[in-house]
């Protein structure tokens, strides 16, 4: 695959500690693909290879793709732990080729900018008779809510964006997809923090596109600390612990798309290494 042109902040926080707080998602997500001994699944956006791992340990043999190479780097280094044997690209969704018996998209696809081309990129990657499945943070949950609270500190989005939060609504997501049959359920990630301002520290920590500001807020009087009041305002309204700390969940879509026959147009499906299950397969 070719080198990805893009350029991400993903890296600029500690984006491994929030995917290690992901990884039972990446792991339903999985599930929901079913991917076994000799499938070939392809990784969209795969980050710190939680998809891709609990994939391969399923004895699938999987490609896994991501625009930060640090992030790639981490992916790789757990894949040989484990002894895995994943192909990894630097590359987006745009640099992807073949086709797979299983794409995924965990917390991935939702953040390019152009969402009915990275679409049909996914269909395009996906075999005759395979699965799409995505993963995608619903416009109504937590995440929705801290990305309000932090955007009045972010500099304007992309003209022409839109909302990654989109690919986590059923009806848009079915409009992304028209014509292919869409199967979705509503899932959660649980996260707990000794009180609302460590839970902001912790958002804040590990998001590289807050980081990224942060010479920019700590210069500007009051906005670094008050963008930290904003979110631990944020989880003390969404807690739902009982007695001390901080417990919230964080709604996401998980959707399975079966793509439509596309004819002769499709590319040959994409070979690969087969996989033995880890440890934990």
């Amino acid at each position: 695959m070719s080198t990805s042109p893009t350029i991400t902040t993903w890296a600029a926080g500690d984006y491994p500690a929030m995917a290690r707080r992901l990884a039972p998602a990446a792991e339903r997500a999985v599930a929901a693909a079913a991917p076994g001994p000799g499938t070939t699944v392809l990784d969209v956006g795969c980050g710190t290879g939680n998809a891709a791992l609990a994939a391969a340990r399923c004895g699938s043999a999987v490609t896994a793709a991501d625009p930060t190479p640090e992030l790639l780097a981490i992916a790789a280094q757990r894949a040989r732990t484990e002894g895995l044997s994943i192909a990894f690209h630097h590359a987006d969704a745009d640099h992807t080729t073949g086709a797979y018996d299983r794409v995924l998209s965990v917390f991935g696809a939702m953040y390019v900018p152009d969402h009915p081309r990275t679409a049909q990129i996914l269909i395009h990657r996906c075999a005759p008779g395979g699965r799409i499945v995505s993963a995608a943070w619903t416009p109504d949950g937590l995440m929705a809510a801290t990305n309000r609270a932090t955007s009045p500190y972010l500099p304007p989005p992309p003209a022409g964006g839109r909302p990654p939060v989109g690919w986590g609504d059923e009806g848009y997501l079915r409009a992304l997809f028209t014509g292919h049959e869409v199967t979705v359920t509503t899932e959660h990630v649980p996260f707990t923090f000794e009180s609302p301002l460590a839970a902001a520290e912790f958002w804040v920590r590990t998001a590289g596109h807050l980081q990224a500001e942060r010479e920019r807020l700590l210069a500007d009087g009051n906005a670094w600390q008050d963008l930290h009041h904003d979110l631990a305002d944020v989880f003390t309204e969404w807690n739902r612990a009982e007695g001390a700390g901080i417990r919230v969940e964080s709604a996401y879509l998980l959707a399975q798309i079966h793509p439509a026959p596309a004819g002769a147009d499709r590319e040959p499906k994409a070979g690969g290494v087969n996989a033995g299950c880890g440890a934990n397969g």
